[in-house]
């Protein structure tokens, strides 16, 4: 009997969970941004506005100042003081 009752409480712990994490950005207010832009952030994180790099994902090159541009703007529109936890 102990055994099914702490199986039982397993399975509902584990079941709570997973919606927990499963949640992700639905109930946050961050504004979500692609990788391909992350990884350039990155890679522009010590350079000139200026200065182009290797795209990460497809190869072509792009200026740091576009790539700032965009994750500015995204950053703009949605706010971390705001989580959904």
């Amino acid at each position: 009997m102990n055994k099914l009752i702490i199986s039982l409480f397993v399975s509902i712990l584990a079941i709570g969970s997973t919606s927990t994490f499963a949640s992700g950005n639905a109930s946050s207010s961050l504004t979500p941004i692609r990788a391909q832009d992350i990884l350039n952030m990155m890679a522009c994180k010590d350079k000139k506005p200026e200065e182009q790099i290797k795209d990460r994902t497809d190869g072509t090159k792009v200026k740091c100042a576009d790539v700032m541009k965009k994750v500015a703007s995204s950053q703009a529109n949605g706010s971390a003081s705001g989580g959904g936890y």
